[in-house]
């Protein structure tokens, strides 16, 4: 086998790639505030509005179905991504505590279960306070959308 034979046959399948990419239709900026203005009124459109919506856009309802499903992906994993940051923020914050409660029991001539205590109760309006951030949050993308 020649090395010659093999990068050409790959630059063809990229050059078929690109063509394909090329084919495939993006929808028109109106069309796209459309169908998220629909959105808005429903996540889950039935067969019906789907071809209402299509035939109002110009476009087929194989179009608007997976645009939606499209769409409710794409919030899907914007929410699961945020969630992570949180969950790994707090995961974070939950270790560093672990460790000043280390030190403090180890470095303190006070009563363990005190330093303990005082260190849950600390915790405690940490998590609380992360909580109250995380929904806050939630609302601010909530609302974007």
């Amino acid at each position: 086998m020649d090395f010659g034979d093999h990068q050409q046959g790959g630059s063809d399948s990229q050059q078929q790639l690109q063509e394909r990419r090329k084919r495939q239709r993006r929808h028109a900026q109106e069309q796209v505030q459309k169908l998220e203005e629909s959105y808005k009124k429903y996540d889950h459109p039935n067969e019906i509005e789907c071809a209402q919506l299509g035939r109002e856009l110009g476009l087929e309802t194989k179009q608007v179905r997976s645009w939606f499903q499209n769409h409710r992906t794409q919030i899907k994993i914007e929410h699961e991504r945020l969630e992570n940051r949180f969950l790994r923020w707090e995961n974070t914050s939950l270790r560093s505590e672990i460790m000043a409660v280390r030190e403090a029991l180890k470095n303190s001539a006070t009563c363990p279960h005190c330093v303990l205590k005082d260190c849950i109760d600390q915790q405690e309006l940490n998590r609380e306070n992360a909580r109250l951030k995380a929904g806050l949050l939630h609302c601010t993308t909530s609302f974007q959308q």
